[in-house]
């Protein structure tokens, strides 16, 4: 009786941790970072963000009036496509091996997972799509937000920033991408269940004041916390 006892003891705080672990996931994904938004700014540019279940990307413009990417990344370079005279690229970081080796929900393999998640110092790749037309909403699930310029350049700038880069400034295109019209590039970051794509989206959007979940590990949350103040 007094190991039933016990073991009915253990089984509670096992299901209490349990949900009160479920509890803060969905209350962190539900609390937004910012309550109140500076709506004199002006919004010039449009970002989109792409949740593709596991992963979401940023996709945003070639070519603004304070940023080009022309002068970062060579766009003739990211896929393997002819038609590379892209208008649109898009940006999603993640684990190396996790990535390049994953990509849809129906490729994902638990020891994959594990090692993402728990090993540490993973390597971190860069996927870098070109697109001539913006993705159609009828087959992607992509919401839009329009930034101010000054928000925009933050945005750009902290993307670029993650690229690793030779001592003479170049990006290294590492694989192929899912598609023909993208590639994976090598990255900074070191993945973990810290910090891991989604994580990077926000990241990126927060800077650009989009509004974006208290808790990012999942996509969902922040496609649902994004916003037109426009």
């Amino acid at each position: 009786m007094k190991l039933q006892a016990k073991f009915r003891k253990i089984r509670n705080y096992f299901l209490i941790a349990i949900l009160s672990a479920v509890i803060v996931i969905i209350i962190g994904a539900l609390t937004p970072t910012k309550w109140f938004f500076d709506t004199s700014k002006s919004c010039d540019v449009d970002i989109r963000v792409v949740n593709a279940g596991l992963h979401s990307d940023i996709i945003i413009p070639v070519k603004t009036k304070n940023f080009d990417w022309n002068k970062y990344i060579s766009l003739e370079g990211i896929g393997t496509d002819i038609n590379q005279k892209y208008r649109y690229l898009s940006f999603g970081w993640g684990e190396r091996n996790f990535y390049l080796n994953t990509p849809t929900v129906a490729d994902v393999k638990v020891n994959t997972v594990i090692k993402a998640l728990l090993y540490p110092n993973n390597s971190a790749v860069m996927h870098v799509q070109g697109f001539n037309e913006l993705p159609d909403k009828k087959y992607v699930d992509v919401k839009s937000v329009r930034v101010s310029y000054d928000d925009y350049l933050n945005l750009a700038k902290f993307i670029k920033n993650t690229f690793q880069t030779d001592k003479n400034g170049r990006v290294n295109r590492v694989a192929n991408g899912y598609r023909s019209w993208g590639g994976f590039y090598d990255a900074l970051g070191s993945y973990s269940i810290l910090k891991n794509c989604n994580n990077w989206t926000a990241e990126a959007l927060k800077l650009a004041n989009v509004n974006t979940p208290l808790l990012s590990t999942l996509s969902a949350p922040i496609m649902w916390h994004l916003r037109s103040h426009c």
